[in-house]
């Protein structure tokens, strides 16, 4: 297990280079340089207000390692943790850098905490890219690959693309998705469905799959205080978040993206909805037969994509 704490890191005093989206009343940051995130997302309102969609990241500094919990960020090459920082693909035994907040594991990929490079910005569209080179880095990442993302801004929300192109020599072990932190009070209303639940043990990686039917694939919930972390599987690709304030967020995804991971952190301070393609810990998993992980593995030259959209009613 490598410890992520000796890896070249941003400091948290860096100035990053924002990019201003603008399309209509609605708004957004882009920030390559702190891990290629989605640093806002808001709608102007009349009288000068504004309405926050998306927590908005803290305008100075920026600590990899204790990310802000705020905006949107990629994750790649894998989403949430993989069990004691290590799986083996094959032959191949992959130990990675475990993750202070989730230690002795490893969460939520690196490209997150790694600097993006701008290749496209226009008034309503950002495009951005992730080489991994495993020569030259501190990730442990064997394999070589090439991200991009593509933030579209309209009207009513955005579009956020994310993509992986395999640049290595032998097959790779994937997973991707994308991690909002959406702007919340007590008593909003989430809901969406799913026909499965996987269970997490204390460590909350996956442990089993479970079948939901009826009226159990319905999560109806207000936000509150309380701490919950929920994986499902198999959901209908559309969530909503019925604000008190009298606007409805959605949010949209589709295949590879069939899973979604819930969570409130204690106090309630935002809420994640997550799109992913996979468990937590699915290579794990995958490497001990389990079914269902969503564990993906691209060739040498493969590509996986997908689309996340998140809309302001």
């Amino acid at each position: 297990m490598v410890d992520a704490t000796t890896s070249p890191l941003r400091s948290a005093e860096a100035s990053p280079h924002v990019h201003a989206l603008v399309a209509g009343r609605m708004h957004a940051s882009v920030r390559p340089l702190d891990g290629g995130r989605l640093a806002s997302l808001w709608r102007e309102e009349p009288g000068s207000g504004r309405t926050d969609v998306l927590v908005p990241m803290p305008e100075t500094g920026f600590d990899p390692l204790n990310w802000p919990k705020a905006g949107t960020y990629p994750l790649v090459p894998f989403s949430n943790r993989i069990r004691g920082a290590a799986f083996r693909f094959g032959e191949t035994r992959v130990e990675l850098a475990s993750h202070p907040a989730a230690a002795p594991h490893a969460l939520h990929g690196f490209c997150q905490m790694r600097p993006w490079t701008m290749t496209r910005h226009s008034e309503a569209q950002v495009e951005m890219h992730y080489r991994h080179d495993p020569e030259n880095t501190p990730d442990a990442w064997p394999w070589e690959f090439e991200a991009i993302q593509r933030i579209t801004l309209d009207a009513t929300g955005v579009t956020h693309e994310i993509g992986v192109e395999s640049r290595a020599a032998s097959p790779m072990p994937i997973g991707l998705g994308l991690h909002p932190y959406f702007a919340v009070s007590q008593g909003d209303r989430i809901r969406f469905a799913a026909d499965a639940l996987w269970e997490a043990d204390a460590d909350g990686c996956g442990r089993e799959l479970r079948t939901l039917t009826g009226s159990a694939r319905v999560h109806d919930s207000r936000h509150g205080e309380e701490e919950v972390t929920a994986y499902h599987a198999d959901w209908g690709g559309t969530a909503s978040i019925d604000r008190r304030d009298g606007t409805r967020v959605v949010i949209e995804a589709d295949a590879p993206l069939d899973h979604l991971v819930f969570h409130v952190p204690a106090g309630g301070g935002y809420l994640c909805l997550e799109p992913v393609s996979h468990v937590a810990d699915a290579f794990n998993l995958a490497a001990a037969g389990q079914a269902g992980t969503g564990a993906r593995v691209l060739r040498p030259g493969e590509a996986i994509s997908a689309i996340m959209r998140i809309r302001l009613a």
